[in-house]
This record gives C-alpha cells, sequence and structure tokens, in this order.
C-alpha cells in the first residue's frame, strides 16, 4: 500500500500545482492561510519541474489535470451563482472549471515548446508566454482577466508598487519568472548531482539570484515610496460614505424593495451625521428604472423615495439601477446594467451602462449558436443586458471619477482609459452577495489595489456585502468594513496623494516587450529552418 502511494506520489507529483495554486490567492479566513502570496513564487514549480523531459502529449495532459484541481479549488465559490437551482453550481463550474484549465495548459505547452528551442532564455519565455496569454484573455465578449496570477500579491504592498511602471502584467511577469527559476535550478541539481555547494554556481542559480535581487530590490523601493509620499491635505479632500446594506435582490424584489430601500435609508441617514459630501450605493441596490423613469417624468413611488433620499442628505447618490437604451427605429427599448449620479437636490444628473458584462450572466454573446446555454443561464437568474458603448465620467465637487460595476475593477485598459480621460478616482459598485464565501469576496477585492497604484489615483470599493473599502493611489486601504455585514463606511478621499504613473503614461510596455521578444524567437526558428532547408 505504501509502495502504491509513493509510485503515485512520484509519478504524479505535478499534481501539487494544482493544490498549491487554491492556496496561492484567497480562500478562508484563517490565520494559517494568509501566507497566499509566498506560496504563489513557488505553486507552479512541480509541474514546471515535471514536464521538463515529457513529450508534447504528457505535458498538455499534467498542466490539464494540474489546471483543473487548482483551478477548481480556487475557483469554485463561482458556481454559487447558480444555487437557486439544484445542481446549478456544478453546472456553471462544468463550463467554466475546463475552459480556464484548456488556456493553463495552454501557457505550459507553449511555452515548454519554445524553450526546448531556446534553453538559455527558458527563465524569459515562460512569463512572455504566460502574460500574452493573459493578454489575449482580457479581451473579445467572452473576456475574463481574473485569473491572473500577480493578484495574489495584493498584500504584498510594498512590492506590487512595481505595478506603477508595469501594470498587473509587470507583477505576475516577475513572479512566473522565479518559478521558472526555481524548476531550473532544481532541474540541475537534478540532473547534474552536484555538491550543494558547486551548484550556486550553475548558470540557473545565478539567473535565480539575480530575480531574488529584482524582487528585493523593488520591495525595498517600493517601502520607500510608501513612506515618502505626499503628505496629507486637508484642503482637498471629499468626504464619502458607502451604505453596505446586505440586501437579496433576488429574494422577491417586488415584494420586498421598499423594505430594502427603508433600509438604506436608516443606514445613509445615520452616516449623515458625519457630513458626508458624497453617498455610495451598491450595484444592486435599487434594481428599478430610475433615469429612464425620470427622464419620461413618470417616476414612481419608488424612484421618489431614492431622489428624496439624497436630497435628504444634501448629497450626492451614486446607486445601481436597471437602465433602458431606447430604439427609436426599430420602436425597441433593451436594459442595462446601469450606474446612475443623483444630485443633492434629487435630481438625475448623468447614468453610465456597464461596458463589460459577465458573459452568460449578464448576456449571452453567440445565444443563436449556444441556445441551450442561454436556456440554462435564464433559469438560474442570469439576466439579458446589452453593453454600454462607451465610458462615462461623473462629476463630484469639481472632481472626476470613472463609475465601474460588477468586476468591471479587473479591466485595467477600461481604468487607464478613465484615468487617461481625466478621472480623479474610481468608484466600483459592486454585488457578490450571491455568495457568501471570504475567498469571492477577496479575490474580487484583490484587483482594486491594483488599478489603484497602477493610475495613482483613489479606488472606492462599494460592495452591496462588501469587501467595502477606501484605497488610496498608493494601494494601501485607509478605511473598511468587514464582509457580510450591514453598516456604512465614512472617510476622506485626499486627492492630494494622486499622482502620474508611468503606467498610466505609457500602459503595457512590458506586455509589448514580451510579444517583440516571443517574434524574435520566432523569427529566430524561422531562419533556422531556412538555413537547414537551403544549407550547401
Amino acid at each position: 500500500m505504501k509502495a502504491g502511494i509513493y509510485a503515485f506520489a512520484r509519478s504524479k507529483y505535478y499534481l501539487l500545482t494544482g493544490l498549491f495554486m487554491f492556496l496561492s490567492f484567497p480562500s478562508y479566513d484563517v490565520c494559517f492561510l494568509k501566507g497566499f502570496p509566498i506560496i504563489a513564487w513557488f505553486a507552479l514549480v512541480p509541474l514546471f519541474l515535471y514536464v521538463r523531459d515529457k513529450g508534447l502529449k504528457e505535458i498538455y495532459l499534467s498542466s490539464l489535470y494540474a489546471g483543473l484541481l487548482g483551478i477548481f479549488l480556487a475557483y469554485r465559490w463561482i458556481g454559487d451563482f447558480g444555487d437557486n437551482v439544484p445542481g446549478g453550481d456544478y453546472v456553471i463550474l462544468f463550463f467554466l472549471v475546463p475552459s480556464l484549465a484548456v488556456v493553463f495548459a495552454t501557457k505550459i505547452l507553449l511555452s515548454e515548446i519554445i524553450s526546448r528551442q531556446f534553453e538559455n532564455v527558458r527563465f524569459l519565455v515562460y512569463p512572455s508566454i504566460w502574460i500574452a496569454v493573459d493578454a489575449l484573455q482580457s479581451i473579445g465578449f467572452l473576456a475574463f482577466p481574473w485569473t491572473y496570477w500577480g493578484y495574489s500579491q495584493y498584500p504584498f504592498t510594498a512590492f506590487i508598487q512595481l505595478s506603477s511602471i508595469t501594470g498587473i502584467f509587470g507583477v505576475t511577469f516577475i513572479i512566473i519568472c522565479a518559478s521558472a527559476c526555481i524548476a531550473d535550478c532544481l532541474h540541475a541539481l537534478r540532473a547534474t548531482r552536484m555538491a550543494f555547494a558547486a551548484s550556486l554556481r550553475h548558470p540557473s542559480c545565478i539567473k535565480l539570484a539575480c530575480v531574488v535581487l529584482c524582487v528585493a530590490g523593488a520591495s525595498v523601493w517600493g517601502a520607500y515610496r510608501l513612506s515618502h509620499n505626499a503628505s496629507p491635505s486637508a484642503a482637498d479632500r471629499l468626504r464619502v460614505s458607502i451604505v453596505q446594506s446586505c440586501i437579496d435582490p433576488w429574494d422577491d424584489w417586488n415584494l420586498k424593495k421598499f423594505d430594502n430601500l427603508n433600509d438604506l435609508r436608516k443606514l445613509t441617514m445615520a452616516s449623515s451625521l458625519q457630513s458626508p459630501e458624497f453617498v455610495i450605493w451598491s450595484e444592486s441596490a435599487t434594481l428599478e428604472l430610475i433615469s429612464y423613469d425620470y427622464r419620461h417624468k413618470a417616476l414612481s413611488p419608488f424612484d421618489r423615495e431614492v431622489l428624496d433620499i439624497a436630497s435628504t442628505v444634501r448629497a450626492p447618490l451614486l446607486t445601481g439601477e436597471i437602465g433602458v437604451l431606447e430604439d427609436p427605429l426599430k420602436r425597441r427599448a433593451y436594459p442595462q446594467n446601469n450606474a446612475v449620479l443623483i444630485n443633492e437636490y434629487g435630481e438625475i444628473v448623468k447614468s453610465y451602462p456597464k461596458i463589460n458584462l459577465v458573459p452568460f450572466g449578464e448576456w449571452f454573446p453567440y445565444e443563436k449558436w449556444l441556445p441551450l446555454i442561454k436556456k440554462i443561464a435564464v433559469e438560474f437568474g442570469g439576466s439579458n443586458f446589452v453593453p454600454g458603448r462607451e465610458p462615462v465620467l461623473f462629476t463630484i465637487k469639481n472632481k472626476s471619477f470613472g463609475p465601474l460595476i460588477c468586476y468591471e475593477g479587473i479591466f485595467f485598459r477600461l481604468c487607464r482609459l478613465y484615468r487617461n480621460m481625466g478621472a480623479d478616482f474610481f468608484v466600483n459598485i459592486t454585488n457578490l452577495g450571491w455568495t457568501d464565501t471570504y475567498k469571492g469576496h477577496m479575490q474580487g477585492f484583490a484587483s482594486a489595489k491594483f488599478r489603484a497604484i497602477e493610475n495613482g489615483i483613489w479606488f472606492v470599493s462599494a460592495g452591496n456585502t462588501g469587501y467595502t473599502a477606501l484605497v488610496n493611489p498608493y494601494g494601501r486601504v485607509t478605511e473598511s468594513i468587514p464582509i457580510l455585514r450591514q453598516g456604512y463606511l465614512v472617510g476622506d478621499l485626499d486627492f492630494s496623494l494622486n499622482h502620474t504613473t508611468l503606467y498610466s503614461e505609457y500602459g503595457d510596455v512590458i506586455l509589448y516587450a514580451a510579444i517583440a521578444f516571443l517574434l524574435v524567437l520566432a523569427g529566430v526558428v524561422a531562419a533556422r529552418k531556412f538555413m537547414r532547408k537551403y544549407a550547401v
């Protein structure tokens, strides 16, 4: 029995990567699992080491199995969206987990194929392929840039100051590079059986030492940056109030909407005692046609109460709503997932329809070809919204902010576009109330710190159930309240901390450099084949 277990462990040790993937991101709110940023640095090493001498089929299959295990464990909570239908969670995971695992396995396969042509730069090939595929994962109707490896480092605030220069791709690049170097060192030790002291002079270990020095240097620079940022200013501040209502919008909304609104009113009025200049509710706080009704002068009693709350507290109010896109030519109207801004006089100022809708949850791309998936998603409570066309800046007290809805905080290009349009801060209204997991809320929040650092401006995270927080332009959480607890947060945005970053100015330069590097390698391979073919 023991011999069988030992043989399995020796032949399938790459599955450790699947377990370590789960432990590399927020999982449970217990102290011994808070070390996930460290585990992320070596989580991929067992798989990287295993595939070194394997055939292409074995590389792909082992990577696929490790990916299936790790992705299921890390993102199992996403299946909670289908809990209102028996077995619905497993239906969601049946589509989600294999799709992400295929992407994961493709990264490993492509990296290994190219690395075998250029062993000396293997440690650069892996991270270059990795972020290139990540970039592809961020575009198109099915974009899902949630699973980026760099997000594992969000508690490591000093190190991730690097993203002010490189963005999320730079952080991901250096983690994958370090993992590849560790695997190279272990492979060299295993292959050459050198003494430990002698192995330290091996090229792979020298490369690892250089990466370690880079990480240490970036962390020291980041710590210095955090301790020498701009001094607080009382003159350039905006006091915001965020209400975390913890309401369930799917629990018979029409019957309970006024009870829900009463909770929002009570919390808002309580927060108004601290004189906020801007009040923020969550994405799902008001599932009504507020701006549409206002335009058509047909306000419902619910609409009037919402507008009355804003005028009573004498502060602008941002909330979610169901928007309506009217098409006069076709005489049709289409629903949208909106953020709507109401001024301190109870008047609708502007609305923003969400651009990046959740595929199959909020809309159905390719529905003509996938009618069964649409039917299943509707049964789970999915919506059929129409995406917005362009970003919209809102203005409060002469300060502009970029509204983000649901998971739009992971869309780094949208956030950088807002910054270049003149945004002074971001406001992300969201609702993760369909999952009660710590991992879901904190994985969703991780990107907020990166977007703040990348663009050098404040990030306001306003969740129905959390994570509700204020993140300053250096990625520090200045105010927060616990997840899954009804309450409110009042805090100040100090705009003297805002600053221009290299990333906001120049974008994903490291991604372009990685792609250029891969193109050069492809050119070398093509040249080699040409020379062999026509060699005399």
